[in-house]
């Protein structure tokens, strides 16, 4: 459904309270269907509409338009799509206006969702970040902008709990719903099975498995899930592959591709290239179980990895001038989630710069690459000659392969400290409604 079209009517019989949802990126729609239902549970009768993608309009949310088409990085992608999102504004404001949401959830998706928070605001709707943008990793200065139209931050890492609060923002810590996920999440076993891995779940350390174990060694590559993603990263992931397999001939690169045209994509790109990288879409749990090592594009792919002890290398490719203006728009040490999560539990150390500090070059310096637990290379070039040997030496040693491990089995422990996070939002959002009602 387009903009244009015309709204379809909620359930005006319904007691139960209005949620409007705005979820643009292809991750947060997930979030954003999985919090549906819970508050669906935590709440009978509520309702939903908004915009979302995929995932939550096959929840019971009556979602009018798919915000995933327009999920961008960077600036000049989201100049591209401002027309789509001033009608989408204005159709919100109307929403607002005639149906009048009790509450207005947010995930994600700063770009866009700031000015449907401004709007919320203003047609007196409370509002709720789920999942809130990384705004303490750049453009600090957007914390004003939460503090003068959100009512509650949902904070997923306790370091982003820590610095909201700080920058006066009324935060609740819940926990990232990714960890949840994996642990809640059904596989494909006869996939899994299918692939005949020498792993097929949480990597643990172990003496007993070896090189030689009956089975394939994966190196599961992950492209991301946006378009722009693909096309930066694609020949830096296939070249870092090529040079792995090249050094480990036993080695089987696959992609875990997010969608059928994402894997059309690769899959003609592979084809040119004459390599034989099995190519899959929707099997990205079951691929991720099936690595021994995995290489990916950097966001939330890092938790995920994380989640099930995966050892990770990240890369992400932007343009020259992006990569010389992250100098000066980059608060924090690192790009990927679990380096700065690991970073967070290390004594005398912290994920941020000290204000007003700027870094001489992008590029990290040695300390910062001796802290990396998931070493991450950021960077306009193809940087395939630094990054492939970092994965040839976790598949040539097994002794290193397992302290990396060990290593992200610790921190896994002491960060996946909530068990059910998606639920703790929902309680969250509950009180939030009771507090609301007694006031009025």
């Amino acid at each position: 459904m387009n903009a244009s079209q015309p709204e379809k009517s909620s359930n005006e019989s319904s007691q139960g309270p209005l949620f409007f949802i705005s979820a643009g990126d292809p991750s947060g729609d997930e979030h954003a269907a999985r919090l549906v239902e819970a508050l669906s549970n935590a709440i009978p009768g509520s309702r939903f509409i908004g915009y979302a993608g995929p995932k939550t309009a096959a929840t019971q949310c009556d979602v009018r338009f798919d915000l995933t088409q327009f999920a961008v990085m960077m600036l000049m992608r989201a100049i591209l799509n401002l027309p789509n999102y001033l009608k989408l504004i204005r159709q919100a404001k109307l929403i607002f206006r005639t149906e009048k949401p009790d509450m207005v959830i947010l995930v994600d998706f700063p770009s866009f969702n700031w000015k449907i928070a401004q709007a919320a605001k203003a047609a007196g709707i409370p509002v709720v970040y789920f999942m809130p943008p990384q705004i303490w990793g750049w453009g600090q200065w957007r914390v004003r902008k939460m503090r003068k139209y959100v009512d509650v931050v949902l904070s997923c890492f306790e370091f982003e709990h820590k610095w909201f609060r700080e920058q006066g923002c009324r935060s609740i810590f819940i926990g990232h719903p990714f960890f949840e996920e994996i642990r809640s999440r059904s596989v494909d076993s006869v996939f899994l099975k299918s692939l005949n891995s020498v792993v097929n779940g949480v990597s643990t350390v172990s003496s007993d498995l070896s090189t030689e174990a009956k089975g394939i060694r994966y190196l599961t590559l992950l492209p991301g899930s946006r378009n722009q993603e693909i096309t930066n990263n694609l020949e830096h992931l296939i070249n870092i592959a090529r040079l792995v397999k090249s050094r480990v001939s036993d080695v089987q690169p696959v992609f875990a591709a997010y969608n059928k045209a994402h894997a059309d994509m690769i899959r003609s790109r592979i084809g040119e290239l004459n390599l034989d990288y099995p190519v899959y879409f929707g099997k990205t749990p079951e691929l991720l179980r099936a690595a021994t090592c995995c290489l990916g594009v950097s966001g939330s792919v890092s938790i995920e990895a994380l989640s099930l002890c995966k050892p990770l290398v990240v890369v992400y490719r932007i343009s020259r001038f992006e990569y010389k203006a992250l100098r000066f728009l980059k608060r924090v040490k690192f790009i990927t989630l679990s380096n700065l999560l690991g970073i967070d539990q290390m004594e005398g150390e912290t994920p941020f710069y000290p204000r007003g500090f700027i870094p001489s070059s992008t590029d990290y310096t040695s300390r910062e690459r001796e802290l990396m637990i998931c070493p991450e290379f950021l960077s306009y070039k193809d940087e395939a000659e630094k990054v492939a040997p970092v994965l040839i030496e976790w598949f040539s040693s097994r002794s290193l392969l397992n302290r990396k491990i060990e290593e992200l089995t610790q921190l896994k422990a002491a960060t996946d400290i909530v068990e059910r996070p998606i639920e703790h939002a929902a309680k969250v959002i509950k009180e939030e409604l009771v507090n609301l009602r007694k006031k009025s």
